[in-house]
Parts: structure tokens; sequence; C-alpha cells
């Protein structure tokens, strides 16, 4: 089979690779749709934790084609989504049920193979049935289940008037996140053409900037204010978006190092969140359910959708001006 494999730090080759065997408790995933996450430029540049040689790609869906011993027969031919965490179970993390913050975490692409191949072999407590959506689609519930771990950390609900720092991709499934649970939402961001998705997304206003958007409600704030962008700037300016009682959502991957002022005072004197959230938390399932259920229009997010052998130049796509998600279709 074809494979993209990142033999070391900055070196990716596409270069053909044995098909995977299931082992006891897998199945054997024929890769429909892969999508390409900045995560998976870290991993290369050593940014990420990983193991080399390794097949990258953790956002995939896939049908199941094989089995390994003792799976449950039914699994065949079904198309699934990928939770890609791999947990230890008895950490006190995982039995706290925060997985996400496993002593002992692997995952998918990083420390074992993951999609962007033509086949991939995955234990099936990490398949999710996702036989009623396109497969281009199901490759977007990784991400998605970011957000909804976020929304889940913020315990967003239909009372809730938020603000979203970022209307790139994650931005905007955030965004969907937000609205299957009713929240009201407002985005910030620079681009005019992201705003005007955003809308299409569910947003109720849009503004070029956080300070734009308190602007418009004479300073009043807004009871969630969650960063997508990733900036110590963009955060130190949400910082003062948050109304008296409410939370700030730190979502985007700031650099490691960064610092904002942060004043404890009033963090005390207004009963102030912080929060933070990071990957998956067991929310693969919420969201395929999100998926199904959002009236958002998540195909426009896939921009560009490539055969496997444009890896590894398509990698070049990713924060292009023009693309939001880029995805492979090996077969």
């Amino acid at each position: 089979m074809k494979a993209l494999v990142y033999r070391a730090l900055g070196v990716a080759e596409l270069t053909d690779l044995p098909v995977p065997t299931p082992g006891p408790g897998e199945v054997l995933l024929r890769v429909d749709a892969a999508g390409i996450c900045r995560t998976d430029l870290e991993i290369l540049a050593g940014n990420y934790s990983a193991i080399f040689p390794v097949v990258p790609g953790h956002e995939f869906a896939g049908t199941v084609v094989d089995l390994g011993a003792g799976v449950d027969p039914s699994w065949r031919n079904r198309q699934v989504a990928v939770d890609p965490l791999i947990t230890c179970g008895h950490c006190r993390w995982c039995r706290a049920g925060r997985p996400n913050l496993c002593a002992d975490f692997q995952a998918y692409g990083s420390e074992r193979d993951g999609g962007l191949a033509e086949y991939v072999a995955v234990r099936t407590e990490n398949l999710v049935n996702a036989e009623d959506l396109a497969p281009e689609v199901a490759a977007l519930a990784e991400p998605l289940a970011c957000a909804e771990n976020g929304a889940a950390r913020a315990g967003v609900g239909p009372a809730d008037d938020v603000l979203i720092a970022g209307a790139g991709p994650i931005g905007l499934l955030m965004l969907t996140a937000f609205g299957v649970r009713g929240a009201r939402v407002t985005v910030a961001e620079p681009q005019a053409q992201r705003r005007e998705r955003a809308h299409r997304f569910g947003a109720a206003e849009s503004f070029a900037s956080v300070p734009e958007a308190v602007a418009a409600r004479d300073g009043a704030g807004f009871d969630l204010v969650a960063d997508v962008s990733g900036r110590p700037d963009v955060v130190q300016q949400c910082l003062g978006a948050i109304r008296k009682g409410g939370r700030l959502l730190l979502f985007g991957v700031c650099p490691p190092g960064s610092a904002v002022q942060l004043d404890p005072h009033d963090v005390y004197a207004r009963e102030l969140t912080v929060l933070g959230s990071f990957s998956v938390n067991g929310t693969l399932p919420a969201a395929v359910a999100s998926l199904r259920d959002t009236t958002a229009p998540v195909a426009e997010l896939i921009t560009h959708r490539l055969p496997l052998d444009a890896l590894p130049g398509a990698f070049d796509l990713v924060g292009a001006p023009d693309s939001l998600k880029v995805q492979l279709a090996p077969h």
C-alpha cells in the first residue's frame, strides 16, 4: 500500500508499506478520507511528541475490510470515524473520566501509524459508527470532537452569549459545536470572507476584532469567550471581553512559554473562570451526532480533496489563504 512515512524530524516520504495485519481486538480500515492538521506539521518539525518512523494522520474515516481475532463480525464493511487517542484506562486521569490527560497517552498518527495511508489497523474501541455520513464529512469528526470537548469543558448551553475569536476551520467547528447546544454566538475574525462564512455556520454577529465586538455592546462583554486563534495578543484581548461571572476558554494552541497579563484581583472580584481544552475526551460519538444534527454546511470546510500521491506537497496548502480543511482520498 501507499503511505506517507515520517522517517525522522523533517523527513517525510511517500512510499510503499505492507498492508497492516489487524491484531486481536483490531480491524483493518480502508482509509476513505483523511484530513491534514497543523499538528501533523508540528510533529514533523519536532514540536509535538511522536515516535519515528510513523505514518501521520489523526483525522480519518474509512471502511472496515478485515477483522482481527475476537472482533464482532458486525464491524465488517461498516463505515467508521476514528478516535485517535490510545489511553491506559487505569491512571488517575483515566479513572477520573479525563483520558485526554492520560499519563501514558499515545495516538494514531504520532506514536501509532495513522490515516495518511491506504490502510490502517485500529482498535475497535476507537471506532464510531458513521455509516450515514459521507466519508469526507465523517473525517471531520475528530477536529469537531476537539471542539465538543471545549464545549463540554465550558458547559455551553442555550443561555450563553458567546464570543469566538477566530473563524478558521477550527473556529467554524467550534461554532458548530456551540450552535448545536443552542448558544448565541458572535465571531471576531479579521478576514471578511471568513466572517461571511461564519454567518452561514450560524453566527449571530461578526466583527473584525475582539475589541470591536466588545465596543458594539458598550463594553458589556460575553458569558463565554473562546480563543481559537492561538495568539497571545488575541488571548489578552479576550480577557477584557468577559463579563462578570463569565468564562474564558483557551482552545487555540499558543506557543509554549507565551505570556499574557492577568489581574488576579479581577478574577477574584468578578468570579471569572479560565479553562483549557486539549484534544478529544471521549467526544467522538458526540461529534458524529453533531455532524448528523447540525444545519451548518460543514462540507464547505473541505476546500481541497486530493489523491494520496499529492503528499507531502499537500502540506503546503495548510493555512493558505484559500484553504480550510485539506483532505486526502487514498482510494
